[in-house]
């Protein structure tokens, strides 16, 4: 079997976590040079997660000046609170457990 690819590796990290990990810890630990294409192979990690009997959990990005949380349809990384325009914004986090 070759390598893996680079989806199969951030899958197998949020699998093997044992806390949430954020989209720059990801990038830190694969290689990946851009944030933006780690939310990516996450959101498409998360479409197949239902054939293949795992769940993405997605611990939302959360505003740190009010408190909110901040939810979105794709995962991203919010520049900056939409309820109190604050840019003090924790990002989103993620982890991966099998189903059931």
């Amino acid at each position: 079997m070759g390598e893996l690819t680079t989806r199969e590796r951030i899958q197998l990290l949020l699998k093997s976590a044992d806390f949430p990990i954020s989209a720059k810890e990801i990038m830190a630990l694969t290689g990946i040079k851009r944030e933006q294409e780690v939310y990516e192979h996450i959101y498409h990690i998360a479409l197949s997660s239902k054939r293949k009997g795992f769940v993405v959990f997605v611990y939302p990005a959360k505003c740190e000046a009010c408190g909110r949380e901040i939810s979105m349809e794709r995962p991203r990384r919010p520049s900056r609170c939409p309820f109190c325009k604050s840019e003090r914004v924790s990002p989103p986090k993620f982890l991966i457990r099998d189903r059931g």
